[in-house]
């Protein structure tokens, strides 16, 4: 067989065979499809990017963890390729983001837009460690947490002497630092325990109370900043450098900071839709700190921020950093 015949038998196959099947790339997450995450970060994302790339690549969600439900091996299942997008929260991958627990420190952030932006833009600068195995495509955050009670206060000093849900460790030294006793708990098990009157109240944002349907068992929201939840959308190291550099364009033209922008908005709207219903139920009591208490209580954190800075690789620099970006976002820069 000659060398035209060949070429003529591969056209043909090429014919037979049809247009080349769509580039797939798998976008898992842990929680259901109509998680606030999922529903308004993450999916509208998919569809924008599947917009600018046509058929070219296929963007397929594996929502409730379909791909892995392990909420502590996401970060896992996308580094080892078993999924090439997932939703990580860096606070369940234990030491491999230490940086990124400066968004816990209490009375730094006024909302989440503004904690996803300065996370971005602390990304940029190179100041996050733990990213180096795979690629990251967008960084978010929910609205600050706050702390929620059994049975009401008259200020925030008075928590000292209860017993108190603490979503981490930094929270937990906040609580000791405010005489509060912290007791880790899981969400089932922080819903058991105020039935139960063993625990005084709970630190969570809006979003969180929803989710975990712990509204019901509290009768005060005391609304001071303790602290934002990061989320981190990341991509396979060997996904990302097998896109062409159209698809990665896409892909970031969507993510990066305008995911930092829309996803921290998502969840500042979604904190003030649930604060509106609560506050026009009127069943628990909103206790607002003005802005003279809110410095007090920031000054009173002190010894939570020196710990930090004390225990974190490059902590001094870091908060430098994010206290720098916090002012240039409040300047609108």
């Amino acid at each position: 067989m000659n060398a035209r015949s060949i070429l003529a038998g591969a056209i043909a196959l090429a014919a037979l065979a049809g247009p080349a099947a769509a580039q797939m790339i798998k976008v898992a997450t842990f929680v259901p499809e109509k998680s606030v995450g999922v529903a308004r970060v993450i999916k509208p994302w998919m569809e924008a990017v599947q917009a600018d790339l046509g058929d070219a690549v296929r963007l397929q969600g594996f929502w409730g963890g379909t791909l892995g439900k392990d909420p502590f091996k996401q970060f896992e299942l996308v580094r080892n390729g078993v999924a090439d997008v997932t939703w990580v929260l860096p606070g369940y991958t234990a030491g491999q983001f230490p940086q990124m627990t400066v968004f816990e420190l209490p009375f730094l952030f006024r909302d989440a837009v503004e904690a996803s932006v300065v996370g971005w833009r602390l990304h940029e600068r190179g100041l996050l460690d733990g990213l180096e195995d795979v690629h990251l495509v967008g960084f978010f955050a929910a609205e600050p947490s706050h702390v929620h009670l059994k049975r009401p206060v008259a200020r925030l000093e008075e928590i000292s002497g209860l017993k108190i849900r603490s979503v981490g460790p930094i929270h937990a030294q906040w609580l000791e630092v405010m005489g509060a006793a912290p007791q880790t708990l899981s969400s089932a098990e922080m819903n058991e325990a105020l039935n139960r009157g063993t625990i005084d109240g709970v630190i969570q944002s809006w979003s969180g109370m929803r989710t975990f349907k712990t509204l019901d068992l509290v009768s005060q929201t005391i609304e001071v900043p303790i602290g934002v939840i990061p989320f981190l959308l990341v991509m396979n190291k060997t996904t990302w450098e097998g896109l062409t550099p159209q698809a990665q364009a896409a892909v970031m033209a969507h993510g990066a900071i305008a995911m930092a922008r829309s996803g921290g908005q998502a969840y500042k709207d979604v904190g003030a839709e649930i604060r509106a219903d609560v506050a026009a139920q009127g069943r628990i009591e909103l206790l607002t700190p003005d802005e003279a208490d809110i410095e007090r209580y920031r000054a009173m954190a002190e010894p939570v921020y020196a710990r930090w800075i004390a225990e974190t690789p490059n902590g001094r620099a870091v908060l430098d950093a994010a206290i720098e970006e916090i002012a240039a976002y409040r300047a609108g820069r």
